[in-house]
């Protein structure tokens, strides 16, 4: 894979990240009628939305995820120059992905989420930051010059 090639993917990702991430946190933040497209939908969970105290505690959650959109779109304007943010996210959804496993039972006990969607979403989520590492690293590589061999 060229530098440039891997360059262009990692500015992807990150600018998806940062897309989902804003969005995200709005939703979560603002009445928009997303917040309970983001938890079914995105996360296949079953929530009361009833419990003033849970629909509460996702407001700071959404202003977490708003500004990780922010970082996401500072990585992605220049990912070389902004590298510990691109390892940042990769931390965060190693992090995130052994929550997943280490709360397993406490995740579906609690919002009913199906364990292939659980088990989905935990290798999306690993797998993610691995990309953001293997992206980074190939985009950072110093260029090798091409060499012409003699016939």
């Amino acid at each position: 894979m060229t530098s440039n090639t891997a360059l262009t993917l990692l500015k992807a990702a990150l600018w998806i990240t940062c897309a989902f991430h804003i969005l995200v946190g709005l939703s979560l933040n603002l009445e928009l009628g997303l917040k309970e497209w983001v938890g079914a939908g995105l996360y296949n969970a079953q929530v009361d939305w009833s419990q003033p105290q849970f629909v509460y505690i996702l407001k700071p959650l959404g202003a977490f995820m708003f500004v990780l959109g922010v970082m996401a779109a500072i990585a992605a304007r220049d990912p070389l120059r902004n590298k510990l943010l691109v390892y940042g996210f990769a931390l965060l959804w190693l992090i995130r992905s052994s929550q997943r496993l280490i709360f397993w039972q406490e995740i579906q006990n609690a919002f009913a989420i199906p364990a292939s969607s659980m088990m989905t979403g935990l290798i999306f989520v690993f797998l993610s930051g691995v990309l953001l590492v293997v992206l980074l690293y190939f985009a950072d590589r110093p260029r090798q010059p091409q060499t012409r061999t003699a016939a």
